[in-house]
């Protein structure tokens, strides 16, 4: 009986929708690098690689045409271009 109950929650979970194919609704925000105290890069960092690497599994699981992809990821390389320049300007100033 009790491989039947784990057997079900796993198949209830897996189909609903907690693990649907999405998009991420928001961008992480970028520290101002010239007010920037290094926890705040840091943390800033690390929501920008989540980020990246939730639009990078959308694109995978979400079956778009060859031309919506490539203009997806044209914007996340910009999006990640942007933060790599406020990290180098950060770095200009003296932190990290």
């Amino acid at each position: 009986m009790n491989k039947y109950l784990v057997a079900f929650a796993l198949t209830t979970t897996l189909s609903s929708g907690a693990y649907a194919c999405s998009k991420p609704s928001v961008k992480p925000e970028f520290p101002d690098p010239q007010t920037a105290v290094s926890a705040q890069m840091v943390k800033a960092n690390n929501e920008v690689k989540t980020y990246v690497k939730e639009v990078q599994d959308y694109l995978g699981c979400a079956g778009l045409s060859r031309s919506v992809e490539k203009k997806e990821l044209d914007e996340l390389k910009a999006y990640a271009e942007s933060f790599n320049e406020v990290i180098r300007a950060y770095k200009a100033k003296g932190g990290g």
